[in-house]
C-alpha cells in the first residue's frame, strides 16, 4: 500500500494511493481516538478499518484523512481543517473534484458542518455509527458520572470554555434543522447493533432517515451486527459507485 504523510496547521494527514486509480477520492472524518501521526494512524492499526482502506484502494479509490486535532467534538477548527485537506488533495492529485465522505463516530459532527461549506463538492456521504447530536450523547451518559464528566472536560478543552459553561450550553436540546437531513447529497447510514458509545443517536438517525425518505432525498439505512463487519467495505463501494454515474 503506497501512502504519503503531510501536515496542515501542524496536524498530520495521510493519503493512501490505489494501484489503479478510478479518479475518485474518499475523505475520512474520524472519531474521538482516530489519531494520525508521523508514523501511522488509527485506521492503519485497527484491523477492520485497515481492511476498509485496502478494499477502497483495491477498487481504485484514493483515501485521505487528517488527525483533525484529535478528540475534536465537531469544533469549527476541525471543520476548517477538513475543508483545507479537501482543497489540498484536489490541488495536488489528479481527481474528480466531487469527493465521497466517510464520517466515523463524531466525524459526523464535522460532516454536518462541512455540508454547507463543500455542498456541491461532496458526491455522497456515509455515516458510520455516527454521533450527530452532542446534547443527546450527554443526556445518554448523564447517569454514568465518570463518562459524563470526561465528555464535559473534553468539550471544555476543545471549545476553550469552562466545564460549567459546556454543561449549560451542550445540555440544551437541539432545535436546529440538521443539514444532513436537508441536503440533497446522497447519504448512507451504517449503524452497528452492538455499539453502545453513540446509542443515544439511534432515534435521531431514524428520524433523519424518515425525513429524507419523505422528501425523496436519496438515503440508505443499514443495521449490522459485529459478525458482519467484513461486509462493510462492500456496502461502501456499492453505495459510492451508484453515485458516480454523473461526473
Amino acid at each position: 500500500m503506497r501512502e504519503r504523510r503531510f501536515q496542515i496547521e501542524n496536524e498530520w494527514c495521510m493519503v493512501h494511493y490505489p494501484e489503479k486509480p478510478n479518479g475518485f477520492a474518499v475523505m475520512i472524518l474520524g472519531d474521538f481516538n482516530h489519531y494520525v501521526d508521523e508514523i501511522s494512524s488509527f485506521w492503519m492499526q485497527h484491523e477492520t478499518r485497515k481492511k476498509i482502506i485496502e478494499e477502497l484502494n483495491a477498487n481504485g479509490y484514493l483515501v485521505c484523512y487528517s488527525n483533525l486535532y484529535g478528540c475534536h467534538w465537531g469544533h469549527e477548527k476541525a471543520v476548517r481543517l477538513a475543508k483545507r485537506v479537501y482543497h489540498y488533495i484536489i490541488r495536488n492529485e489528479i481527481l474528480n473534484d466531487r469527493i465521497h465522505i466517510l464520517a466515523d463516530g463524531m466525524g459526523a459532527l464535522v460532516a454536518e458542518k462541512l455540508v454547507p461549506l463543500l455542498n456541491e463538492k461532496i458526491r455522497s456521504m456515509v455515516l458510520y455509527s455516527p454521533c450527530i447530536s452532542i446534547p443527546m450523547h450527554l443526556e445518554h451518559e448523564h447517569e454514568q458520572k465518570f463518562f459524563y464528566k470526561k465528555i464535559l472536560h473534553e468539550l471544555a478543552k476543545v471549545y476553550e470554555k469552562s466545564v460549567e459553561e459546556c454543561e449549560r450550553e451542550f445540555n440544551i436540546a437541539d432545535t436546529e434543522a440538521y443539514f444532513i437531513a436537508k441536503t440533497d447529497i446522497p447519504i448512507c447510514i451504517i449503524q452497528w447493533i452492538g455499539s453502545n458509545r453513540y446509542k443515544s443517536q439511534f432515534h435521531l438517525i431514524k428520524d433523519i432517515y424518515v425525513e429524507r425518505m419523505g422528501n425523496s432525498r436519496r438515503v440508505e439505512l443499514n443495521y449490522l451486527v459485529p459478525e458482519k463487519n467484513r461486509t462493510v467495505s462492500n456496502k461502501l463501494i456499492l453505495f459510492y459507485r451508484k453515485e458516480e454515474k454523473i461526473l
